[in-house]
Formats: C-alpha cells, sequence, structure tokens
C-alpha cells in the first residue's frame, strides 16, 4: 500500500466552554486522525512520523481502543465497534467503520473520547456515530450511540469530569465529517453548564502534512494531558463545586442517543 485514499487528518479549534456556576474559557488548536479502518494495516509505513501497531512519533497502537475486546489489527477494532453499534440499538452496519480521535504520541496515549462511524455502502453521509469516553484519572470506559439522522438528548450515566454532576443531560450536535466537520457536547441540568466543541478542516494523511503538523503542534497528546490538568487548576482556584467519582460502572455499559 502506498496511499490511503480516505484517512485523513482534521486541524482546527477545540473550545471547552463553562456557564455554570462560574465562566470559564479556553481554545487550544489540535489535529486529529480520521482512519478508515479497512484500509489501513500494521504495513502502513511510508506516512513520516505515522504507524499502525509499530512504533512511530505517532502511533495508532489498536489495543488502545475497545480494551475488552483487545482488538489487535483494524479490521478487528471494526468489528468491534460494529458489535457494540449493534448491542446498542443500531441498524445496517454492513459498511464501513472510521475511527476519528487521538492515537499514541511519544509512546504515550491518553484520548478522552474517541468516535467511531459508520457509513452505509448506499451513501455518502455517516448515519452512526458510537462515542467511547473514558475519565481521567479512574480510566474507565463508556459507550453512547448517536443516530445521525435524529440526534436526541441521552442522560449521563458516566463521571467524567469532577467539576461536572452526574445527573445531567448531553446534548449532541455532530455534523457529517466532510471537508470540513463539527461537533458540540453539551451538558445540561435544567440549564446549559458546560459544551465542548470541534471546528476543524480535512487535509490530506501525508508524510507532508504530518510534518507540518509535528512542528506547528508538537504533540496534542501531551497537550491534552496537561491542558486538562491545567484548566482543572484554574477552576479550583475559581472555587468551582467538586463532584466525588460516582461508583464504578462497567467497561461495556452504554446508552444511546437515537
Amino acid at each position: 500500500m502506498q496511499h490511503v485514499q480516505e484517512s485523513a487528518i482534521y486541524q482546527g479549534d477545540v473550545v471547552h466552554q463553562r456557564f455554570l456556576p462560574k465562566h470559564h474559557k479556553f481554545t487550544y488548536s489540535m489535529f486529529f486522525f480520521w482512519l478508515k479502518l479497512s484500509e489501513i494495516t500494521d504495513e502502513l509505513n511510508f506516512i513520516n512520523y505515522f504507524s499502525v501497531n509499530k512504533r512511530s512519533l505517532y502511533q495508532f497502537k489498536v489495543s488502545d481502543y475497545f480494551p475488552y475486546k483487545q482488538p489487535q489489527t483494524p479490521q478487528e477494532l471494526a468489528s468491534a465497534v460494529k458489535a457494540k453499534m449493534q448491542d446498542l440499538g443500531a441498524s445496517d452496519v454492513s459498511g464501513e467503520i472510521y475511527f476519528f480521535g487521538q492515537v499514541r504520541a511519544l509512546g504515550i496515549f491518553f484520548s478522552p473520547v474517541n468516535f467511531y462511524f459508520h457509513k452505509p455502502t448506499t451513501s455518502d453521509d455517516c448515519n452512526w456515530m458510537l462515542a467511547e469516553v473514558s475519565n481521567t484519572p479512574w480510566n474507565e470506559r463508556h459507550y453512547y450511540l448517536v443516530d445521525m439522522y435524529n440526534q436526541k438528548d441521552t442522560d449521563k450515566q458516566f463521571h467524567v469530569s469532577p467539576f461536572n454532576p452526574i445527573d445531567m443531560q448531553y446534548k449532541w450536535q455532530v455534523g457529517q465529517p466532510n471537508n470540513s466537520f463539527n461537533l458540540a457536547l453539551s451538558c445540561y441540568k435544567s440549564e446549559r453548564h458546560f459544551t465542548a466543541s470541534l471546528a476543524l478542516k480535512k487535509h490530506a494523511l501525508s508524510s507532508k502534512n504530518m510534518k507540518r503538523l509535528v512542528f506547528k503542534i508538537p504533540s496534542t497528546t501531551l497537550f491534552s494531558l496537561i491542558g486538562i490538568y491545567w484548566q482543572a487548576l484554574k477552576l479550583f482556584i475559581k472555587r468551582v463545586p467538586i463532584y466525588s467519582h460516582s461508583p464504578v460502572l462497567k467497561e461495556d455499559k452504554h446508552n444511546v442517543s437515537k
């Protein structure tokens, strides 16, 4: 394989904005990988700074995702994603699975949320999105399914941020990943408390673009990890209430927006 046709990079801004009980906002420039799981293999070695299951500055190590299934290849990960989508009530998952999220950087993996999109063979649009959410520092996983054609609010079932209570609702606003990609997730408890949003542009997954991004945004993984604790310190200084961690949920707990 000497090229990838549909895998890509999305680059742009990530915005976190807190409205209640105290206002707080920050913006980071980041990039994310968009990987068509059926077209990438361990033999993908022609893109500088990026590899699949092999040491590299940026490494897509398949076993970092869906740990309870322990996938070893992109194709096994795609099968695990489809099984989870069906388990949550999705229909028509015979098409392609696309990964959107963070990969290992300098051997370190940190990704608060990974997204998996399903595109049916009969359409250019994705019909399902699966969010794989993890929390720091407890390293638990939870899955939410979103019907891309009928996005409804879902009850929050999983403790993520210590600054948000668990008795909240998520409001999903997920655009189609085309030449641009926009996504917003808001937390409500009678009123909007918090919104995280992405506004991204698509770029080819190539050695040229990887080199440009490596020097422009050296490590999105480390940047995210440091940034989370830095912003948490700011919220603590602002005396934003802290909520204790809820009882541990099973790894395959889930919710559905459909």
